[in-house]
């Protein structure tokens, strides 16, 4: 609410002047941080979209997950065989040295051999490829969800210094009013000069507060811009998204366990038991077959068939210690799951505890302080004007007011994180958010 000034035409010149030094003093700031772009709101969701759009982060994983899906293919394949040749049983000594014609055992070989790994050894390292590349795809999920909590809350952390100052301009501007009405009070006779120093003193106040939510706000719009460029100078919207009711506390806990986080976990697990089942593959033997054809010159020709079996009989430093350090990996994964779902559930408690709890204070502020706030001014204004009040009595209600709603809109902005972090913890394996 503007206080109206009756009063000569110097009034008037002088909220000229305030109106010219409090536009010149933004614009100092624009240049010195970069002004707000012209175009379209950028509300929240226009914020993920930009943040997922082509993101550096997200396409990495994405050919992480590709080269995992790959290499799950590879991994179940057979060895290739190998081709092999030369030359045996070629004298050294006596008449026939180096001949390749007269002694009936030297040979030209040809030959193909095949390596086959043990048991179910080709089977399981393709189930364990399998699940590194569903780890990798649950690691794309959680990066994805991740980017659009952080990105949430870099969007926050610019609307509340840029609503804040919508309020302390308004306030700035009925304050500076105000002194100009001390001003005239005092030539008038009416206060005294302490009254009129109290009022630039609490009009210069809040222009301080002014320039430090300027500085904020150009702080938080630089560290958006690290997700959506340019974007992030786009005006902001005036008010908060409505957000969705969170799931009562036992329905969340129980959609942590397939929360992606917690469920990369689980495939760490599933990664770790396939080691164990190949590490147990390694008490039995190995085999190979080899078909080979010889020629001899000015003999007559024949073929090889060989076979190899490994013996896996010295087992104590060998296979018995691979085992023991797969069920140990295979033991902290297990653990770490669970570790991760602990921390999770945490998480969801604070979050949603605070969800509840800041709705209340906000009914508070909006049904009590707020109203009582304005009131003061009112009636502090009118006892001013009446002569049975003070200009300071004013000057602190109109303080108090706006601090009252710099505190209202912090828990505004806090509800926002909490809201983003619920989300965030309500996500599922299938991509589904609450």
């Amino acid at each position: 609410m503007l206080l109206r000034i009756r009063g000569s035409s110097a009034s008037l010149c002088a909220a000229l002047w305030l109106s010219f030094v409090l536009f010149t003093g933004r614009a100092r700031a624009d240049e010195a941080y970069g002004a707000e772009s012209s175009g379209p709101i950028l509300s929240l969701a226009d914020t993920r979209r930009l943040a997922l759009d082509r993101q550096p982060s997200l396409l990495a994983q994405s050919a992480a997950v590709d080269a995992a899906k790959a290499s799950a293919i590879a991994a179940a394949q057979l060895p290739d065989p190998k081709l092999r040749g030369g030359v045996t049983d070629l004298t050294i000594t006596g008449h026939d040295i180096g001949t390749l014609t007269r002694e009936s055992d030297t040979q030209f070989n040809i030959g193909i051999a095949q390596e086959f790994p043990r048991g179910d050894t080709l089977r399981l390292r393709g189930q364990r490829a399998s699940a590194e590349a569903e780890l990798a795809e649950r690691q794309l999920l959680v990066q994805r969800l991740v980017l659009e909590r952080e990105v949430g809350l870099a969007w926050i952390e610019v609307w509340r210094p840029q609503r804040a100052l919508s309020l302390a301009r308004a306030s700035e501007r009925e304050a500076g009013l105000q002194l100009e009405a001390a001003k005239i009070a005092y030539a008038n006779g009416k206060i005294a000069q302490a009254d009129v120093r109290a009022a630039t003193v609490t009009l210069e106040l809040m222009r301080d507060d002014i320039a430090k939510l300027e500085q904020d706000t150009a702080h938080a719009r630089a560290g958006l811009s690290r997700w959506i460029g340019d974007a992030a100078y786009r005006p902001m919207p005036e008010h908060l998204p409505q957000w969705q009711e969170p799931a009562p506390l036992n329905e969340l806990l129980q959609t942590l366990r397939v929360h992606p986080h917690v469920s990369i976990a689980a495939k760490e697990v599933d990664v770790a038991e396939a080691g164990v089942a190949l590490a147990k593959q390694a008490y039995k033997p190995d085999w190979s077959i080899e078909l080979g054809y010889a020629i001899r010159p000015n003999y007559a020709d024949y073929v090889n068939l060989q076979v190899g079996i490994d013996l896996p009989v010295f087992t104590a430093n060998r296979q018995d210690r691979q085992l023991l350090a797969r069920r140990a990996e295979l033991e902290r994964a297990e653990q770490l799951k669970e570790d991760d779902y602990r921390e999770h559930a945490s998480e969801a408690r604070l979050n949603l505890g605070d969800w509840n709890l800041l709705a209340g204070r906000l009914a508070r502020f909006d049904e009590t302080i707020l109203p009582e706030a304005q009131a003061r001014i009112d009636a502090a204004r009118l006892a001013w004007s009446s002569g049975s009040g003070t200009l300071t009595a004013v000057l602190d209600a109109r303080r108090a007011a706006l601090d009252a709603q710099l505190r209202r809109l912090d828990l505004e902005s806090d509800r926002a994180k909490h809201a983003l972090a619920l989300r965030y913890l309500g996500a599922t394996t299938e991509g589904e958010e609450p």
